[in-house]
C-alpha cells in the first residue's frame, strides 16, 4: 500500500478536507491543499489583522506576511484541531516583532470623509453614523491598556473560547476572564465619556 503522502487526493475534494488535514497534505508540499487553506481564512486573518493594527492597509500586509510564516513554519505544526489558535498566534508574533521593530505602541491611520459640494443622501449620513460609532469604539479600544484591548478583539472580534485564547497569549483562563470583564467596564466608561 503506498504512503498516504505519495497519494494525491483530488483537487475537487480538498475543501471537503479539515484543516489539520490541509496541513497535513502542505506540510507534504502540497500548495494545493495550502491554497484552500488561505482561501478558507483569508478574509478571517485579514479583519484580526488589521483590529491589531487599527489600519485595514496594514492588517493586509500583516496578513500576508504571516501567511507566508504558516508556509514557511508548516513543519512546526502539530494536528490538534487548532490551526486558528495557531493562525492567530502567527499573527499575533509577527504584529509584536512589527511593533519592536518599529518602536511604535499604536499605529492610527484614519480617512476622513469627504466634503462633498452636495448635500448627503440619507443613506450617506446613515452610513456616517454607523462610521463615527466604529471609530468611537475603535477609539476607545486603542486607548485600553494592551493586555485588556487583546483579550477583548480575541474573545469578541475572533470568537475565540477561553482556552483558546489561553493558549494564544500564554495567560490562564482566569486572567483572561478578569481582562475581558475589566476591559469591557473600562470601555463602557471611555464611550460614555465621549459621547
Amino acid at each position: 500500500m503506498p504512503s498516504p503522502y505519495l497519494v494525491r487526493p483530488a483537487p475537487g475534494l480538498l475543501p471537503e478536507r479539515s484543516d489539520d488535514e490541509l496541513m497535513t497534505l502542505a506540510q507534504a508540499g502540497m500548495r494545493e491543499a495550502f491554497a484552500v487553506l488561505v482561501e478558507r481564512h483569508a478574509e478571517r486573518l485579514v479583519q484580526a489583522c488589521s483590529r491589531l493594527f487599527n489600519n485595514a492597509e496594514a492588517g493586509a500586509e500583516l496578513a500576508q506576511e504571516t501567511w507566508v510564516t504558516v508556509w514557511t513554519q508548516r513543519s512546526h505544526y502539530r494536528a490538534e484541531g487548532k490551526f486558528v489558535v495557531w493562525l492567530i498566534t502567527a499573527a499575533r508574533n509577527r504584529y509584536r516583532n512589527h511593533l519592536r521593530r518599529q518602536g511604535v505602541v499604536q499605529h492610527h491611520v484614519w480617512q476622513e470623509a469627504a466634503d462633498g459640494a452636495q448635500a448627503p443622501a440619507p443613506e450617506q449620513i446613515d452610513r456616517l453614523l454607523v462610521q463615527e460609532r466604529q471609530r468611537r469604539v475603535r477609539d476607545a479600544l486603542a486607548r485600553l491598556p494592551d493586555r485588556m484591548r487583546e483579550a477583548l478583539l480575541l474573545r469578541y472580534a475572533e470568537e475565540l473560547r477561553y482556552d483558546e485564547m489561553a493558549e494564544i497569549v500564554g495567560a490562564g483562563e482566569a486572567t483572561l476572564r478578569s481582562r475581558v470583564h475589566h476591559g469591557l467596564r473600562l470601555l463602557r466608561t471611555l464611550l460614555e465619556k465621549n459621547r
